[in-house]
């Protein structure tokens, strides 16, 4: 009997903390869905039209910025040259890397731009802080992505100098791209 009731106390726990560690699949728009760790927190657009997702889990912070309509004329860009639409596409998501390590205490550690297709660029970044005042360097991995006329900023942040590759490994591969 006591063995049973072992059994289904430890059943019972486990069923907890599975539940306890399903991911919410968000789906952004017709372009892109991504599953966080928790149910992030939904913020209204700002003032620059950006919109954001964000949660924490286990020492990182997970975001994830949106601005629509990056491009004014977009329909010019569409006839525009390959050369010239990737060239434009490679300066904003460089001018976008470097609003994030151009600041006190940041330093690039990788860059790394790919081309998606024919419209689609993206670039992944690590990068770190340093404040004066503490020993550790708090990584941070941003993965961009230039849809269409879109722009998508994924973000992980170690907040506490520890290593959470899994996770953070789990969150990037959970993006999916909707080919149109």
């Amino acid at each position: 009997m006591l063995s049973k009731l072992l059994a289904i106390v430890f059943i019972f726990l486990v069923s907890i903390n599975a539940n306890a560690q399903k991911w919410q699949k968000e789906n952004i728009d017709r372009v892109l869905e991504v599953s966080f760790p928790n149910k992030p927190i939904h913020f209204p657009v700002d003032e620059y039209g950006v919109k954001r997702f964000s949660c924490e889990k286990e020492g990182c912070l997970f975001s994830l910025s949106v601005k629509k309509d990056i491009v004014e004329d977009y329909y010019g860009y569409l006839l525009a040259a390959d050369s010239t639409r990737e060239s434009w596409a490679m300066a904003t998501l460089n001018w976008v890397v470097d609003s994030k390590v151009n600041q006190p205490f940041h330093f690039l550690i990788s860059k790394h731009a790919n081309r998606l297709g024919y419209n689609d660029f993206g670039m992944d970044i690590v990068y770190a802080t340093m404040q004066p005042s503490m020993q550790e360097n708090n990584k941070r991995f941003s993965k961009l992505f230039l849809l269409g006329n879109s722009l998508y900023v994924f973000e992980v942040w170690y907040m506490d100098n520890e290593r959470h590759d899994k996770i953070k490994d789990k969150f990037f591969k959970s993006i999916v791209i909707n080919n149109k």
